[in-house]
């Protein structure tokens, strides 16, 4: 009997409150018009649901939250804070979940894009209005630096100062209990609040009041009047909980370097009395101040190693209470792009026509994907859904008798591009060795070549910015077809600011729609080149995936009225009609974003935003029509003064020169030459901050040679 008292005293025990653990999986909140929120400022009120706001007032002051609780809107007396566009919570909360998207801040009457990030970072007791609570901690990252977002701009040029004030962090406690955010620290003012006054319930209980006379008279008891004789008013300002925020690194951070910085905050209004940081197991740095102190700074180097890293931050108060931050950071080498080839090795000779090209591509920034093209033409691609830190390509490819050239092209997540080549050389069993065949002439016997090259810097219509280097970017153009490709000057005709004939509309649909239909025959080869503004405007007939039309604009164009004064990109679809030659490659170094900063503008009339390239696909459907453009649709054309050329120009010319013989054959083929612009324009435009990448669209029947190198 006695040991079944024991047994039962013991279990009473175990189920006896204690300190409750924080509440760490909440369900999302509803509120309805009347609740109140009672912050240390003021009691703020639901006026009105709007879709899926919140909209909390209080006199002439006012916050505005999302149904998932995030804070889109304050205003104060004088001042006020919009956040648009903020990535959702996905309730119920935890600590662990996080979430990140694009969205825009409102700074005075600035929008500025930003990445916002956020993060669950822990469930943890905190006291507010008098009173200790059990809370979700919840924090958002606001960061305008996107690289790339506005080609060689960066946010900070493009805003101006208001750039910095888009870039802050945001902490906020959702406490269960009373269904409310109770506390929200921030370098904004605006964004820093805390529940005041006695904690508010979940919900309003008035309406259900008047229906139960009796408990009217509950106001006339003792009860409201109970905490006067406790006086626990004066306790109010009890001191905030021990917190630790970390600002650097993020957990789950994934680092291609050995050592990073460690930076943040320790915080207690009882103040701080040790900070102790340890990585995998080994301390690395610890703060212990004799008096105590309001709030003790992080900021020392980790040393990590390759693989997890686990960090602990222990911080103890002056009352001894301890509070934990434990972070695993991953630390991988810095690998850089390569690519191994295991078969076949360069100047190989073989009697199979049937065989295999294998690799090993390696890359600790990710591999987006890997092509091989044979003698010009691609015979294998593997693109990965997410990127990759190694690939192994293995492509069957058919072999034609004498030389045969591989390329194996391999791009990163960012752009960066790396190539290896290798010549086989097929011969066939029974036959005589023999050197390799004699290299092909750049053209066959009898064909000609002609072109057009515009180039158009000043216009006529003063609201249209002007270009610096597109005329000296045809000129080089026009140079290089005369020498280095071997076009007789009678047929390449030249329109640009300084020649007698100028890149007005007329003209420059006369040479690519009268000259070039009258003199190119079948077997000759076209080429086109445009330096200029491009420039989207509405599209009316409702072809376009993006609504918007796109235009090449000539000096004389009228901006408000693109229509009738620029050459819609569509019909050049019936000028290639019109030029009887099998060939014919254009080159665009024009951009069709609208965006300030490249060779692009907006009509007044029209803001693009998201633009595509459907139109460039249907003007190269026909067999032997290829377009080569400076950029993806919705990147710019960037111009450099240090190159006097735009980025894509400079290195078509350097290509055609030789510099993209890729093969070592002394000729430059359209393929060669697309994979070296491609490749230097990406690397480039990344290096001065932007981020260009050309295009080509079309298809072309064999081999298309452009120039022969010299010397070969």
């Amino acid at each position: 009997m006695a040991q079944r008292w024991w047994l039962a005293w013991v279990a009473a025990l175990l189920v006896l409150p204690s300190a409750a653990p924080a509440q760490t999986r909440v369900e999302r909140p509803t509120y309805s018009v009347g609740d109140t929120w009672t912050l240390s400022d003021a009691t703020y009120r639901l006026a009105r649901i709007d879709k899926e706001l919140y909209v909390f007032t209080a006199g002439d002051r006012e916050i505005w939250l999302t149904r998932d609780l995030a804070i889109t809107y304050v205003k104060r007396p004088s001042e006020s804070l919009e956040m648009q566009g903020l990535p959702r919570l996905p309730w119920p909360l935890e600590p662990g979940k996080r979430g990140v998207g694009r969205s825009i801040v409102r700074v005075g009457n600035v929008d500025i894009e930003v990445q916002a990030s956020w993060r669950v970072e822990a469930a943890e007791r905190v006291t507010v209005g008098g009173r200790a609570l059990e809370a979700l901690r919840v924090r958002y990252t606001f960061d305008p630096e996107l690289p790339g977002q506005f080609g060689a701009q960066s946010p900070y040029q493009r805003y101006g100062p208001a750039a910095r004030e888009a870039h802050f962090d945001v902490t906020w406690w959702y406490a269960p209990e009373v269904k409310r955010i109770v506390r929200s620290v921030s370098s904004k003012p605006l964004l820093t609040f805390e529940l005041g006054g006695e904690p508010v319930t979940a919900q309003a209980p008035p309406p259900a009041k008047p229906e139960a006379p009796a408990p009217r008279a509950e106001p006339a008891r003792p009860e409201p009047a109970r905490p006067e004789p406790t006086k626990p008013e004066p306790a109010r300002p009890r001191p905030a909980g021990l917190a630790v925020n970390v600002s650097t690194p993020a957990d789950q951070a994934r680092v291609d370097r050995d050592t990073v910085p460690l930076a943040g905050l320790v915080t207690s209004e009882r103040g701080v009395a040790r900070v102790v940081v340890t990585l995998n197991g080994a301390e690395v740095a610890k703060l212990e101040e004799r008096a105590a102190r309001p709030a003790l700074s992080l900021n020392t180097p980790l040393k990590l190693r390759e693989g997890a890293n686990l960090l602990v931050i222990a911080a103890t108060d002056a009352d001894g209470v301890i509070r934990q931050d434990l972070r695993t950071i991953y630390y991988e080498k810095a690998t850089p792009l390569g690519i191994v080839v295991r078969y076949p090795a360069d100047g190989t000779q073989t009697g199979e026509a049937q065989t295999v090209v294998a690799a090993v591509v390696t890359s600790s920034r990710g591999i987006g994907s890997v092509s091989v093209t044979l003698n010009g033409g691609e015979v294998h691609r593997e693109a990965a859904a997410k990127p990759q830190s190694s690939m192994v390509v293995e492509a069957p490819v058919t072999l034609r008798d004498g030389a045969n050239t591989i390329v194996i092209t391999a791009r990163e997540s960012d752009g960066t591009v790396r190539q290896e080549v290798r010549t086989v050389t097929l011969v066939r069993p029974g036959a005589a060795p023999v050197p390799a065949p004699p290299q092909p002439p750049p053209v066959k016997a009898g064909r000609e070549g002609y072109a057009v090259v515009i180039g158009v810097g000043r216009y006529e219509n003063p609201t249209i910015p002007t270009l610096k280097y597109s005329v000296a970017d045809a000129e080089a153009v026009y140079s290089v077809l005369i020498t280095s490709a071997g076009f007789k000057k009678d047929n390449v005709l030249l329109l640009t600011d300084r020649t007698e004939r100028k890149p007005t509309l007329r003209n420059i649909k006369y040479a690519l729609g009268t000259f070039l239909a009258r003199t190119a025959q079948k077997e000759d080869t076209v080429i086109v080149y445009f330096a200029g503004h491009g420039a989207p405007d509405v599209d009316q007939r409702g072809l376009e995936r993006d609504g918007l039309a796109k235009y090449l604009i000539p000096s004389d164009a009228d901006p408000d009225d693109l229509f009738s004064t620029a050459l819609p990109m569509d019909d050049l679809q019936t000028i290639f009609g019109r030029i009887e030659a099998e060939r014919v490659v254009m080159f665009l170094d024009a951009c069709y974003s609208g965006a300030a900063g490249g060779r692009t503008f907006a009509s007044r009339s029209t803001r693009a935003t998201n633009v595509d390239d459907l139109f460039l696909e249907r003007l190269t459907r026909s067999r032997g029509r290829a377009i080569v453009t400076a950029s993806r649709p919705n990147e710019l054309s960037i111009e450099l003064p240090e190159l006097g050329h735009g980025i894509f120009t400079y290195y078509l010319t350097e290509g055609l020169k030789g510099a993209a013989d890729l093969n070592r054959d002394g000729i430059v083929s359209l393929q060669e030459l697309y994979e070296y612009v491609e490749q230097q324009v990406s690397v480039k435009s990344r290096a001065v901050g932007g981020k260009q990448h050309p295009v080509m669209k079309g298809e072309m029947e064999g081999v298309l040679p452009l120039t022969k190198v010299r010397g070969k």
